[in-house]
């Protein structure tokens, strides 16, 4: 398939010598040589799409890969930092890297980030040269998922690709790689690949081994077998739902996975439900499209049927007062392999007829590019696009972060509002990652670690608990609410009221002690 891949069999390469001319010689080399072009587009991406190493879930995996590599970090939070670790290889190849590549964790996680981009459309050129045979539609599969690199997945709290590195920036590339062999009919290829993206993404992997099952089945139009296997999944959900149903998890387990509102259909807001469904209508639509080469149909159809599948799955079963056990598994990440089958899909339809319509393509895809970037630009309004290892932050929060690094004890222990991450410019950035100190467990992003690890959700539980409307709180409040929680310190916005001293300060945030003995004091001179 190699060949296949660059376009250059027998019959193409006569086409190909023929479109020299036309194209331009650099335009034809290019084309004929994926792997450079791809190489070349992948700053673009990086641009345009923005960097943001140390925030939302990139924090989450910095926090992991800083312990790993310093076991003195975060003592008294360490089941928050290193839970996230313990199934998958991530971190700990991370961590090794640090400790013997002699390189800083920025420098890394950059080339990591690089990497991940030049790995997704790699991936994707390879599915598209196996669902595509003409190399107009394999570009515009390529160009298109280049534009929706971050493009939300409905309400999933996923995106396509993230702008920070994770584990899934590398184990959904390699599911491109797996989905590419499934169609070549590629076995051991395509297991090892799918292989691999376990180890570092096991839940995610889950879900591509069911499209790889699903796609063969679609190819070889074993129609019978398709639906045996929806109604055994169908079954399996509700054996799972039945069995679980009555199991008496701790209450503050249960408490943590209620907090993931996008684990319940029933908590979505109204514009996320056509996330779900105008993609199972178009992708359906493709499907029964007679003049699409039979490839690409394989991949609509059986994108459309996993889709269906677990959104049935998702209205059956998953539910705010039912069995939880369902909604951990989240079975909308099926959505995601949907999503980026409907993008490559979309791409390589829309440039099929290039010749026709030139200039409506010519004017899409910037238009896609400057309204992700927009989108980008809105997420993470007060901070850099891209965040440059060595630069100093334009975040305020990050700044203090930062102080908080250089200045405080190694062992120091900090609280922050429960909902900190939503506040006006604080950009979703992680306070351990950042700081590299521990902290009093947060609502939001503690409360996803401990949606997932049953050994988070006391602390969490405690924690978030402790730390609720803190920004609001009197000083006393705060003082009998987190000391017994081993908290030295606090940050708040620099709105909030409090007597405490606070040693730095800037036009967002301040970072102040918890020392009651100072609080006297301060309130003495007052």
């Amino acid at each position: 398939m190699a060949n296949a891949e660059l376009g250059t069999e027998p019959f193409a390469g006569a086409i190909n010598s023929r479109r020299t001319d036309v194209r331009g010689p650099a335009v034809s080399f290019l084309t004929q040589h994926p792997t450079l072009t791809i190489a070349l587009i992948t700053p673009a991406v990086f641009l345009v799409h923005g960097y943001h190493p140390l925030a939302d879930d990139g924090a989450v995996y910095v926090t992991g890969i800083k312990k790993l590599a310093d076991p003195g970090l975060y003592q008294t939070d360490a089941v928050f930092s290193l839970s996230p670790t313990h199934l998958s290889i991530f971190a700990h190849v991370l961590a090794a890297l640090l400790r013997w590549g002699h390189l800083s964790l920025p420098a890394l996680l950059l080339i990591c980030h690089g990497a991940s981009i030049f790995l997704f459309l790699l991936g994707s050129w390879k599915l598209a040269a196996r669902i595509f045979p003409d190399d107009s539609a394999r570009w515009g599969a390529v160009l298109l998922a280049a534009c929706c690199f971050t493009l939300p997945v409905a309400g999933t709290s996923l995106s396509i690709m993230d702008p920070y590195v994770t584990a899934r920036s590398f184990s959904t590339p390699l599911m491109l790689f797996a989905l590419a062999a499934v169609l070549d009919e590629q076995w051991v290829a395509s297991s090892l690949w799918l292989a691999l993206a376990a180890l570092l993404h096991p839940l995610m992997a889950c879900y591509a081994a069911i499209a790889m099952l699903t796609l063969v089945l679609t190819r070889r139009r074993m129609w019978r077998s398709l639906g045996v296997l929806a109604v055994l999944g169908w079954g399996l959900c509700a054996v799972i739902f039945m069995v679980t149903r009555h199991a008496d998890p701790s209450v503050a387990y249960n408490r943590a996975t209620l907090s993931r509102s996008y684990f319940f259909l029933s908590s979505w807001r109204w514009f996320e439900y056509p996330g779900l469904l105008m993609p199972l209508l178009l992708l359906g639509i493709a499907g029964s499209r007679s003049r699409l080469p039979w490839t690409a149909r394989t991949l609509a159809i059986a994108a459309t049927i996993l889709g269906g599948c677990a959104l049935v799955a998702s209205i059956c079963f998953v539910h705010r007062s039912g069995s939880l056990q369902l909604a951990r598994l989240q079975v909308l990440r099926a959505f995601h392999l949907v999503y980026v089958a409907g993008v490559l899909l979309a791409g390589g339809m829309l440039a099929t007829p290039a010749r026709r319509h030139r200039r409506v393509l010519a004017a899409l895809y910037p238009t896609l590019l400057l309204i992700m970037f927009a989108a980008q630009k809105l997420t993470y309004p007060a901070s850099s696009h891209v965040e440059w290892p060595g630069r100093t932050p334009r975040n305020p929060w990050q700044q203090a972060f930062l102080w908080i690094r250089a200045n405080t004890p190694q062992n120091a222990v900090f609280a922050l509002d429960n909902d900190y991450i939503e506040w006006p410019g604080e950009d979703a950035q992680g306070f351990r990652a950042t700081a590299e100190r521990s902290a009093v467990a947060d609502y939001f992003k503690d409360g996803g670690i401990a949606s997932n690890f049953p050994q988070a959700a006391i602390p969490w539980w405690q924690g978030s608990q402790a730390t609720a409307h803190l920004n609001g709180a009197t000083d006393e409040q705060r003082l009998a609410r987190l000391r017994p929680l081993g908290a030295a310190w606090i940050v708040l916005p620099v709105q909030a009221n409090t007597g405490l001293p606070c040693p730095f300060t800037n036009a967002r945030v301040r970072v102040c002690q918890l020392d009651e003995t100072l609080l006297h004091r301060t309130d003495s001179a007052k």
